[in-house]
Formats: C-alpha cells, sequence, structure tokens
C-alpha cells in the first residue's frame, strides 16, 4: 500500500492539479459508465474573462450554470463560481496519484482547492456535448502552474454533474487514459515512485468489510486476503443517492490504481478483470462471496446518480 508520508506530500503538490479537473463486467449492471471519450475539445485556454452580472440560478439550464460556473473561475471570482454549488456538494477527482481518487464533500473543502488553484493561474476550457435531465456531461481542457511547469498542458478529462434546483450538488472530474499517460513520466521525474513494500508479515484473512459513509468508502482493519474464497460484508449508511455499488477488480501485471480509475469512463478495459460487482439500495447492509485466484485485488465503490467512483482502496495483497 502506499505510504501516508508519500501520499501527504504528493498530495499537497497536486491540489490544485487535481481539481483540473473487466473482461467479466455485467452487461447489464445499471452503473456501467456509458460516457464517450473526448475527440472534440477545444485546443485554446481561454485567457481573461469579465465577470458575469448576477443571474438568479435556478432560471438557468443546467449547461447554462457549469458554463457560467467555469467562467467565474476562471476569471478568478471563487465566490462567485461557488455560488453554484450546494453547501453539501460532493466532488470527486479521479485517475491521479498518489491513490486515484480525491473526495472534497461540502462547499468549504472545495472552496479550498478553488483558492489554490486561482493561486495557481488555473484555466478551465469546457465543451458540453450533452445533457441528461440533470445529468451534465462535460469534455474538459485544464492548465494550471504545474503542469505548465512539467510541459505537459493542458490535460484532458471528462466531467460529470449533477444539478438539482440550480445547483450542482456532485461534480466528478476523471482524467483521460491519454493525459495519464503523458503526466505520469512527467510527474514521476518530480516525484519518484516509493520502493515496492515487502510482502506483509500479517495473517491472511478471508473476510473484509467495506463501509460506505461521507460519500465516500473506506475497508476495516485492511490486511492481505487469502488466496481463495473472500466474504465481503458491504455497509452503506448514506441515502442521499438512489443507488451504490461496490466492485473488485484483478488487473493485468502492468496496470495499477490509477490505470483503473482513469478507466472508469468509457467501455471496461480488457486488462481488468472483474471479481464482484454488486448494487445495493442506500442503507442496506449486505454479504457477498468472490474467489481470488492471484493479487493483487483493488476495490472501487460507486453512487448513483451520476454513475461515479466514489472512493477505492489497493492494491490489497493476496497471500497462497
Amino acid at each position: 500500500m502506499i505510504a501516508k508520508s508519500i501520499r501527504i506530500v504528493i498530495s499537497i503538490l497536486l491540489v490544485g492539479l487535481i481539481f483540473a479537473g473487466c473482461s467479466e463486467q455485467p452487461s447489464q449492471s445499471t452503473l456501467e459508465a456509458t460516457i464517450p471519450q473526448p475527440t472534440d475539445v477545444p485546443t485554446q485556454p481561454v485567457s481573461t474573462f469579465t465577470p458575469m452580472p448576477e443571474v438568479e440560478p435556478t432560471k438557468q439550464s443546467s449547461s447554462e450554470i457549469i458554463e457560467n460556473m467555469v467562467e467565474r473561475m476562471n476569471a478568478g471570482d471563487v465566490e462567485g463560481s461557488l455560488a453554484y454549488f450546494d453547501e453539501d456538494a460532493q466532488a470527486y477527482i479521479i485517475g491521479l496519484p498518489p491513490t486515484g481518487m480525491e473526495t472534497y464533500i461540502g462547499k468549504e473543502k472545495i472552496r479550498a482547492l478553488w483558492q489554490d488553484s486561482v493561486a495557481n493561474h488555473f484555466q478551465w476550457e469546457v465543451n458540453v456535448p450533452r445533457t441528461d435531465g440533470e445529468i451534465v456531461i462535460v469534455y474538459a481542457k485544464t492548465w494550471h502552474d504545474f503542469t505548465r511547469l512539467l510541459e505537459v498542458a493542458p490535460l484532458d478529462y471528462v466531467d460529470v454533474y449533477e444539478v438539482h434546483d440550480g445547483k450542482i450538488t456532485t461534480y466528478g472530474t476523471t482524467i483521460t487514459p491519454g493525459s495519464l499517460a503523458k503526466f505520469m513520466p512527467a510527474f514521476l521525474e518530480v516525484v519518484p515512485p516509493e520502493e515496492p513494500a515487502a510482502q506483509s508479515t500479517e495473517q491472511p484473512v478471508s473476510e473484509m468489510t467495506v463501509n460506505l459513509s461521507g460519500g465516500t468508502c473506506t475497508i476495516e482493519n485492511l490486511a492481505p486476503l487469502k488466496m481463495g474464497e473472500i466474504k465481503v460484508n458491504f455497509n452503506i449508511t448514506d441515502q442521499n443517492k438512489d443507488q451504490y455499488a461496490i466492485s473488485i477488480f484483478s488487473l493485468d501485471e502492468e496496470k495499477n490504481i490509477l490505470d483503473l480509475m482513469a478507466s472508469t469512463v468509457g467501455d471496461p478495459p480488457l486488462w481488468a478483470k472483474i471479481l464482484l460487482m454488486k448494487e445495493e439500495e442506500p442503507k442496506t447492509d449486505q454479504s457477498y462471496t468472490f474467489t481470488v485466484e492471484k493479487g493483487p485485488i483493488y476495490v472501487v465503490c460507486w453512487s448513483k446518480p451520476p454513475a461515479l467512483p466514489i472512493g477505492n482502496a489497493g492494491p490489497i495483497e493476496v497471500i497462497q
């Protein structure tokens, strides 16, 4: 597992940047991501914006709310941009190091991210290809002092928003696999990868508990798993979404948690094998079993609407 100290250092380096935003996959899963990859996103950043006049958010369409929120952010108007967010808004940054998942619950947490981004001359360009009721899909390009320094700007993202009663209640941004492949070599020159962890001396277990609460998920007493049949207890206390889900993967040897998270948009990758996929209603406790033949494995939790990863864990060691 990634060392806590490394995670903290890298998170500080990326806090502004990350704002930028399974061969057996069940075919009928209602949480299967179907958002297309970006194909026609403008390539030039917008350098300056004039702050917009005050507009009653409830009189704007969902796409206009997103576009106006972005325009205010690009103009350095943090509070004007945040005015479009619900007080309890949830934001998820997906696919970037160290863990592939950053979670910000509540407008105050998002404010710190917005302020840091403005301090680093963040620019954000969006193209809204479609909306589906309260759900808005966005193709995004971002510029940030850190990515400019690494000479990898702009980076491409696929964003998804839920807009309810004129306010953004959920925001998720996922780096595209192509941009991740461009970013990581430059990033690793600045932050070299840590040495592989030694094999755990803990006694392997055949049971794990995943708790979904506060807009994300965690694993109780994370320990190596024993090869064979594994019992999973999935405890959901949240109830602000229609559905929640848990998925467990094994990956081809050359892939990692970042590759997996960047691939949660679009078709399931051939290099990821899904070992378990279960969907549940809010406030539900359920137990399931799956069989693991080799490790490591990775856990991804989801919520809907919109269909979005909200937490993860891995790599989790598997011992014979």
